[in-house]
């Protein structure tokens, strides 16, 4: 009689049912490990977006900024603190490890652009895979480029023998909206020169905000023999010889008439309005048959800011002007209205011609009368990066 194996070796032999506990023992720590590194590469994934968005945004802002050489310190300040702000958002346990800010310049003559680089660095901690690889680098970079493009005035023809000495400048608008300085004033065209240029241009950063200045003296132009001759007092109250400033980014341009360039006060007698313009209306021009038209510049009223209340000119029985009255009861044009793009920046014009009508404010009466002391257009050109074109492009990211 055979005699039976003992089962038991025989039954442990087969049992396998710790091999998948053993197996899975041996998995789970390269398998934390590879959860570990997704979940920290996923946010330094997050990370680096909310950096990128941060120097995308601080390259553009600093080169809005960068609007001539001498504005190369500000612009890198701003892109600083837009840089700062920005990763003041991020985690308190991200570090920044080093940033650079560089203003600079690329290309030549029409091409120009002023530029802005700006790159960040950041140190993200880990978590699972920290005993590998204690905190991750992030990087995130941008340039961003103003280009320099073509502003050119030009008065189709305009004349003057008014009594009154009118000059127009342009300047680029102080930041902070003030009274722009005497240094920063261009002349354009004075109506005492008998052959005043009809066409200029000049560059200038498609971001700068472009504003023009009328400069008024009572009295003193060609039609009354350069002072030989006068009207007496103006309808404001000026004296002979006194003069008047309007600037185009003031709402209305008349804001600060008693303040010369830089600051200093003009001394004149008159007592121009502070609520209304009286002074300045911008029209957009239309482009067909390869010229540019206008519509007729309107006649014989100011703009408030809500369209009502405005001072109009009065007329006797046969139709003549022959003084002011206030005020409008109806709502009609407001101020903005027609002071847009009075003080444009390049970009914002994109290209279109506008056209720019003044009154001094003189004579014994206002007559309101817009363009016939001055008008002009303006349009921009280039911006392309490769030279002047029909358009002009504002501040571009480029990488």
């Amino acid at each position: 009689m055979k005699r039976a194996l003992p089962q038991f070796p025989l039954r442990l032999a087969r049992d396998d049912r710790g091999v998948t506990a053993l197996l899975f023992g041996l998995l789970l720590v390269p398998l934390l490990l590879a959860v570990g590194v997704g979940v920290d590469y996923a946010r330094a994934t997050q990370m680096r977006t909310m950096l990128q968005s941060t120097v995308d945004g601080a390259a553009i802002s600093g080169a809005a900024a960068y609007i001539s050489p001498a504005a190369a310190t500000t612009a890198q300040s701003l892109a600083q603190a837009y840089v700062t702000k920005g990763t003041g958002a991020l985690p308190s346990s991200v570090t920044v490890t080093s940033t650079t800010i560089t203003p600079g310049s690329s290309g030549s003559g029409n091409s120009t652009a002023y530029t802005m680089y700006v790159s960040v660095t950041i140190s993200v901690p880990t978590t699972l895979m920290y005993p590998l690889k204690p905190a991750l680098t992030v990087t995130a970079s941008a340039t961003a480029k103003n280009p320099v493009v073509s502003g050119t005035f030009n008065t189709g023809g305009f004349s003057s023998n008014a009594c009154d000495n009118n000059k127009i400048y342009w300047y680029v608008v102080p930041a902070d909206g003030s009274v722009p300085a005497a240094s920063a004033m261009n002349l354009l065209w004075d109506n005492n020169n008998p052959n005043p240029p009809s066409n200029v241009s000049f560059n200038v950063a498609a971001s700068a905000k472009i504003g023009f200045a009328l400069s008024n003296a009572t009295a003193m132009g060609p039609g009354c023999n350069y002072g030989g001759w006068n009207y007496g007092n103006n309808a404001y109250g000026a004296h002979p010889g006194d003069t008047q400033w309007f600037y185009s980014h003031l709402q209305p341009p008349s804001l600060q008439f008693n303040t010369a360039p830089g600051g200093a006060s003009t001394g004149s007698h008159g007592n121009y309005p502070s609520n209304e313009d009286c002074s300045l209306v911008v029209e957009k021009g239309t482009y067909s048959n390869g010229k540019w038209t206008y519509p007729s510049a309107p006649q014989g009223s100011c703009y408030t800011a809500s369209g009502s209340g405005e001072t109009y000119n009065t007329y006797d029985g046969q139709g003549n002007m022959n003084g002011t009255t206030c005020c409008h009861t109806t709502s009609g044009q407001t101020m903005p209205t027609m002071m847009t793009n009075a003080a444009p920046t390049c970009a914002q014009l994109n290209g279109i011609s506008y056209q720019y009508d003044w009154n001094d404010m003189g004579w014994s009466f206002d007559s309101i009368n817009y363009g016939n002391d001055m008008q002009y257009s303006f349009t921009c050109s280039g911006g392309s990066g490769s030279g002047n074109g029909t358009t002009t492009s504002g501040v571009i990211l480029t990488n």
